[in-house]
């Protein structure tokens, strides 16, 4: 199914590739608080390579003699890189007693107590070091792209992660979920899978077409906001205080992830996603028979901390930032360079 998007800051003029070798994408994992020093869980600072998230989790579960079920986890990290990202593990009753297993596998950087089980999207923020290879040139124009991004953030979509390895989940699961007996036939993972990629394709779509329509630095009529950092969400007039706090990237607009449930957004903002819907009227019937629950998610997202050399000599673009959890890199990237991916 066609994704073709459109980004608030013009065509990438410049091409390059990613993930030559793991070691060009480094991700940090960052939780945003301090474990309390305390409790049954003990959390591991990990660092992997070549493996995925699924894959260390077992690992662990196999040195430390417990069972998966009992690790706790933030985020999904990639294969193809050098992660570092937080496990949790029920112990009760160890914590002035373990000694850490030797490992082989991956390396432990460090380990803290907590009262609390890791859960997805606990983080705060991923901090990306990246060399993009074959750049053979950093015109102007990316420049202002770059400094673009910097001032008014990047536009929030879905990674191609949500999609798929070859891309067709969407197809995937509109079959699925169109054949009763295969579909009461699917996982719990299956259909979670499934319907992520379904209100993921819709708000990409949404998204991409209020860019389309010149819908970026302003709000429009019958929008809900958003705080930055936070999930809250709320509804006001657009007036000049509320102007000034989203040209500060304070708040932003929200789209709908869609599915059951009293959908908030009016007037322009609705008849958008309306005519989004009435376009992919499968997609959206699937999610609805699903009974998948009506969400809402930031339009854009600031880019903290971004840091881009161009070494010429190399061909290679040296990139640093750091996202919000929920936000993806490759996103990121194709607001200013064509890598070829998720095409």
């Amino acid at each position: 199914m066609a994704n073709k998007l459109a980004y608030p800051y013009g065509v990438a003029l410049i091409n390059g590739h990613i993930k030559a070798q793991a070691s060009d994408f480094r991700v940090t994992e960052e939780l945003g608080f301090q474990p309390t020093g305390e409790g049954e869980h003990l959390f591991l600072l990990i660092e992997k390579s070549m493996m995925t998230t699924h894959e260390l989790i077992e690992h662990v579960a196999h040195d430390f003699s417990i069972k998966a079920r009992d690790i706790g986890y933030c985020g999904l990290k990639d294969k193809l890189a050098v992660t570092r990202q937080w496990l949790s593990l029920y112990l009760p009753g160890q914590m002035h007693s373990l000694k850490l297993a030797s490992v082989a596998d991956y390396h432990l950087l460090d380990h803290k107590w907590h009262n609390k089980k890791l859960r997805p999207g606990t983080h705060r923020s991923n901090y990306f070091e990246v060399v993009v290879r074959d750049v053979e040139s950093m015109p102007e124009i990316t420049r202002r792209q770059l400094d673009m991004i910097r001032q008014q953030g990047m536009a929030n979509y879905f990674g191609e992660q949500r999609f798929g390895r070859q891309g067709d989940n969407v197809e995937q699961a509109v079959r699925a979920f169109n054949n009763p007996r295969r579909a009461r036939k699917l996982s719990r993972t299956k259909k979670s899978l499934y319907l992520s990629a379904l209100r993921s394709f819709l708000f990409n779509r949404v998204l991409s077409k209020r860019i389309e329509q010149g819908i970026w630095k302003k709000p429009i009529c019958g929008d809900v906001f958003m705080l930055s950092g936070s999930q809250s969400i709320f509804y006001e007039p657009i007036n000049d205080e509320l102007l000034e706090r989203y040209n500060h990237q304070d708040i932003s607009s929200t789209i709908s992830l869609h599915g059951a449930g009293n959908r908030l957004l009016q007037s322009q903002a609705r008849e958008i996603e309306d005519a989004v819907l009435a376009e992919h009227e499968a997609i959206g019937l699937c999610l609805l028979q699903a009974k998948a629950k009506l969400q809402m998610r930031a339009t854009r997202v600031a880019v903290a901390d971004l840091r881009v050399e161009f070494d010429k000599s190399e061909q290679s673009l040296y990139i640093e930032a750091r996202l919000p959890r929920g936000s993806y890199f490759t996103t990121l990237l194709e607001h200013f360079i064509d890598t070829g991916r998720g095409k």
